[in-house]
C-alpha cells in the first residue's frame, strides 16, 4: 500500500528580476534568502547577465523581453497561484509592460516593487525620465515599495539633496501617496553627521530609524534588503520589525564580508550567514 505523505503548505513568491551567473546580486541574493525563510521562490527572469554590472567590465547581457507575460499566462492556465510577487529589475520598457501583464494574472497577494533605476542622485546609464514615468504605473498596483532615496526623489519629482530632513521625507511620502503608494520602505536616506536612515511610510504615518554606515560598499545589498523584508513579512512580522530585521542582516553580512577581506565586486559573503538570517527573522 502506497504511503501518502501530506506536505505542510508553504508560501510561494514569484520573483521578476535579473539573473547573474557570477556576483551576488539580484536573484542570486533573493532566491536563497526567501528559501531559507521558508518561502518557495519562483524565478521569472527579466534578463540574464554573465556578471552584475559592478566592476567586471561589460558583461554579456541577454534581455528576456516577452518572457514574464508568457510565463504568467502559462502558469495561470495550469492553475498556479502566488502568495506574493516581487518585482525588481526590469531593465527596459517592454519588460515593464510585461510586469503589468504578469500582475493582470497574479495580484491577489502582497506585491513588493523595488524600482531599481538610480542611485547617488542620478539615473543609471541605461535609464531616463521615460522609463521613470512608466515605472510610476506600477506604484498603485503594489502593496509595498522599496526605493532608495534617489529613486524616491525621481519618482516624486522632489529635488535630490545631499541631506534629507524630516520635512523632506514627509514631502516625498505625500507625493508617493498621491501616486497610489500604500506602503514604502526607503533605504539609504542621507542625514547630517554621517548618519543614514531607513524611512517607513504607511497609510497613516511616516517615520525613520537611523544608523551609522560602516564597512565597504557592496553591490546587491538593496536586493538583499528587499528579499529579507519580503520574507519577514510573509512570516507575519509587522512592517517596522521586518525592515529592522532586513537592515540588521545586511549590516551583519557587510561586517562579515569586511572581516574576511572579501572582494567587494562579488557582493556580500552571503552563504555562510544564512543561518544567522533565521535567527534574525524570528
Amino acid at each position: 500500500m502506497q504511503t501518502v505523505i501530506k506536505r505542510k503548505p508553504i508560501k510561494r513568491a514569484a520573483v521578476l528580476h535579473d539573473l547573474c551567473t557570477v556576483g551576488k546580486a539580484a536573484m542570486t541574493n533573493i532566491l536563497p534568502v526567501l528559501s531559507v525563510l521558508g518561502v518557495e521562490a519562483c524565478p521569472v527572469p527579466t534578463m540574464v547577465l554573465s556578471t552584475h554590472t559592478g566592476g567586471y567590465g561589460r558583461p554579456a547581457i541577454y534581455p528576456l523581453s516577452g518572457f514574464a507575460g508568457d510565463c504568467g499566462k502559462h502558469l495561470k492556465e495550469q492553475g498556479f497561484s502566488f502568495d506574493a510577487v516581487f518585482i525588481g529589475y526590469l531593465g527596459n520598457e517592454k519588460n515593464v509592460r510585461e510586469a503589468y501583464a504578469f500582475l493582470d494574472d497574479f495580484s491577489s497577494g502582497p506585491i513588493l516593487f523595488d524600482p531599481i533605476m538610480a542611485d547617488h542622485g542620478k539615473f543609471y546609464s541605461n535609464f531616463d525620465e521615460s522609463y521613470n514615468a512608466l515605472l510610476k504605473g506600477l506604484i498603485p498596483r503594489c502593496t509595498l515599495m522599496t526605493p532608495n532615496y534617489t529613486e524616491s526623489c525621481l519618482l516624486t519629482a522632489e529635488p535630490y539633496e545631499e541631506i534629507c530632513t524630516e520635512d523632506k521625507l514627509q514631502k516625498i511620502a505625500d507625493k508617493l501617496k498621491k501616486l497610489g503608494c500604500k506602503n514604502a520602505v526607503i533605504t539609504s536616506i542621507p542625514l547630517e553627521g554621517r548618519l543614514s536612515a531607513v524611512g517607513i511610510l504607511t497609510e497613516d504615518r511616516t517615520e525613520w530609524f537611523t544608523y551609522e554606515p560602516t564597512g565597504r560598499a557592496y553591490p546587491g545589498t538593496g536586493d538583499l534588503f528587499s528579499a529579507v523584508l519580503l520574507g519577514a513579512l510573509l512570516k507575519d512580522l509587522p512592517l517596522e520589525k521586518a525592515a529592522g530585521a532586513a537592515h540588521r542582516f545586511v549590516a551583519h553580512c557587510i561586517q562579515k564580508s569586511d572581516e574576511a577581506g572579501y572582494d567587494t565586486r562579488e557582493g556580500v559573503l552571503l552563504e555562510p550567514e544564512l543561518l544567522e538570517l533565521v535567527k534574525i527573522v524570528s
